[in-house]
């Protein structure tokens, strides 16, 4: 009894060592019959879907379903999506028999910025410039005001845009703040907010002390506005330490 488990650790062994010579041998002549591609998006819409992937694969002329495994270059695959701009990560790309299995992340758009000349384009969490693509359709922060008209897909975008999106990752963490400003102004006083309720006017300035600011007017907003009318003010000035300053209509 003493030699059966080495012997059958040499067996096992053995038929490890030839399946993957097998694999080695037959794998490379096998031929890709499709392809499934997985997403991940912060996003409920999604920019690049598994089917756009196909077709980014097809338009690329790079010839994969009914190929030899081997000749199918997935560098060269892994290069083109990257140069997509709605996608932030192409996390891994293999064959799983004889199936490619992509499976990539898109980039977490946060904000549609609106420039003064008529452009628009989007901002992601790492705060880069994304073009426009109508498949966006989630409810987003909006930013116009005195922002720069030139920008760049894919750079960073402009100081102030990125001030906003400081702002708005902020705004975006809790579900009051997230219902009740839903646009930002960038202005002579620096960040203006738009009220949903009520329409005020919020005078925001820097996002120096944010947090304070935030939990100020929601303060004023359960505490005061919700007694005194939602319309009663025009605006409501945030700038101030542990006050805010509100001017009638």
């Amino acid at each position: 009894m003493k030699y059966v488990k080495p012997i059958v650790r040499i067996l096992l062994s053995i038929t490890l060592l030839v399946v993957f010579i097998l694999a080695c041998i037959y794998m490379p002549k096998q031929r890709c019959e499709r392809i499934s591609a997985e997403v991940h998006t912060q996003n409920e819409s999604v920019t690049v879907s598994p089917a756009d992937v196909e077709r980014i694969i097809a338009d690329a002329k790079i010839d994969v379903i009914g190929k030899a495994l081997k000749e199918i270059d997935l560098g060269e695959i892994t290069d083109k999506l990257k140069a997509n701009p709605y996608i932030a990560e192409v996390n891994f790309i293999h064959f799983a028999g004889k199936k490619l299995v992509i499976d990539y992340t898109l980039r977490e758009i946060m904000m549609h910025v609106f420039t003064p000349n008529g452009g628009h384009y989007f901002v992601d969490s790492e705060g880069e410039v994304v073009p426009f693509t109508a498949k966006m359709k989630d409810y987003l922060m909006i930013v116009n005001g005195n922002v720069p008209d030139s920008f760049t897909a894919g750079k960073k975008a402009p100081k102030k845009v990125q001030d906003a999106l400081v702002l708005t990752k902020k705004i975006n963490q809790n579900d009051f703040y997230e219902a009740m400003f839903r646009q930002i102004y960038l202005g002579g006083n620096g960040i203006e907010l738009t009220s949903a309720i009520g329409g005020q006017t919020i005078v925001f300035g820097t996002t120096e002390n944010a947090d304070e600011k935030l939990k100020n007017l929601k303060t004023v907003y359960e505490n005061g506005l919700s007694h005194k009318g939602y319309n009663t003010y025009a605006q409501l000035d945030a700038r101030y330490r542990n006050r805010i300053i509100a001017t009638r209509k």
